[in-house]
């Protein structure tokens, strides 16, 4: 099973439902929750569209949602394409920010056009990346300027499908066969990966091989917080407030110093608490973190009172911990905020506040899994040590008696 899934379609454009289908489409995919916005607006389209050539600056769709719709009614054949990855082949891969599908979709509009047939200086396209959880995507549409013809060969979508499977892929490529094969049949590297990769669209085997690759991905992954519009404003509301309040204050603008400043500080706590209650994700990974801490102690108190004591101090020192963590990464976007002289616009603001939920989330999956590593550490090493002594005490057993107690030894 691929880990890429690519659909390509057009409806037909006579059908009055079609143009239904179109009308809403636009305004969908530029605004959804999911989308990664522009970062000079709050919506997330991008393309190439004669009558519109400043898409990703432009706040207001109007015009080109009505323009959409416009080609709707005049019955304009619209294909539209989404290309889906796993969320781990995302972030390993890097497709986690809107330019690197915005530029996999590009080197791909020559091929497609072909395959359309339709003259590449004709063909316009827009489209959106929605990073939702589980299975990030692109979602675009294309359409000529002069063809009318909708109808396209099912072999021709499944070439576009393993087209894109080479150019999402094609990074595997050198570190496997480097890894793997290279070395064992001593030939030149290059010119190996060169032949591997034009294979690759015709050896189905090849590309399943290629699938089930999982290279290690601790030191690169990044994960996305997905949060509405309006909770985004909560939070941005919050943080300019502090801005405000922080100019008032000497010396450096970090968790530790802001002791000084306790009711500045506990506005600091009490935007990390909002992050904490509005991402479902960010509570996952706090739970990883402070289950594998308490999972710890399993392996240094036999008392169970004292294990559920120590369990609750874990968890109060766990939370403190994360509040500053989180704090301290709410203060560096704030001194960023306080340092710069552009001026001010919303839309930078909810943006980099974006970003900012973003670090903090990847921040703290690593701090789970870096606990999570560390507790397996322990877990393996005490149940290695517990066999050891196991087999001592078989084997005095055995010195000391007169016969072999069978079912002990099995």
């Amino acid at each position: 099973m691929s880990n890429l899934i690519f659909i390509f379609k057009a409806y037909n454009p006579n059908k009055r439902s079609t143009y239904f289908k179109h009308k809403t489409y636009t305004n969908y995919i530029a605004n959804s929750e999911y989308v990664i916005r522009n970062k000079e607006t709050t919506h997330g389209l991008f393309g190439i569209v004669d009558k519109f050539p400043n898409i990703q600056s432009e706040e207001n769709l109007s015009n080109i949602i009505n323009y959409i719709d416009e080609l709707a009614k005049a019955k304009v054949p619209i294909y539209r394409g989404l290309v889906s990855l796993t969320e781990f082949d995302a972030e390993r891969l890097g497709y986690y920010d809107q330019e690197k599908w915005k530029k996999l979709l590009e080197n791909r509009l020559p091929s497609i056009a072909e395959k359309l047939n339709i003259k590449f200086s004709d063909l316009q396209y827009l489209g959106a990346v929605h990073y939702e959880e589980g299975h990030p995507h692109l979602q675009f549409f294309v359409w000529s300027k002069t063809n009318r013809n909708y109808f396209i060969k099912y072999k021709e979508i499944n070439k576009m499908r393993n087209e894109f499977i080479n150019d999402v892929f094609k990074e595997d490529l050198l570190p496997i066969y480097q890894d793997k094969d290279l070395a064992k049949k001593n030939i030149t590297g290059e010119n190996y990966i060169l032949q591997e990769l034009k294979k690759a669209n015709l050896d189905e085997k090849f590309v399943r091989d290629l699938m089930k690759y999982q290279k290690t991905t601790f030191q690169n992954h990044r994960v996305r917080s997905i949060l509405k519009d309006e909770e985004i404003k909560e939070i941005v509301d919050a943080m300019l407030v502090l801005k405000d309040e922080l100019k008032n204050t000497t010396g450096s603008i970090k968790y530790e110093y802001l002791k000084a400043y306790p009711e500045i500080l506990a506005k600091v706590n009490e935007i990390a608490i909002k992050i904490i209650e509005l991402s479902p994700q960010c509570q996952r990974e706090i739970d990883k973190y402070i289950k594998a801490k308490q999972q710890l102690l399993e392996f240094q108190y036999t008392d169970i009172d004292k294990l559920n004591q120590a369990k609750e101090k874990v968890k109060e020192d766990a939370e403190k911990e994360i509040i500053k963590l989180i704090g301290n990464q709410i203060l560096d976007i704030e001194r960023k905020w306080l340092n710069t002289n552009e001026p001010f616009t919303y839309v930078k603001y909810n943006n980099e506040s974006r970003d900012l939920l973003d670090r903090i989330l990847t921040a703290l999956y690593y701090q789970a899994e870096n606990q999570k590593k560390l507790t397996r550490f322990y877990e393996l090493r005490f149940k290695k040590q517990l066999s050891k002594q196991a087999k001592k005490e078989i084997a005095l057993n055995k010195r000391n008696s007169s016969s072999w107690n069978w079912e002990e030894e099995i």
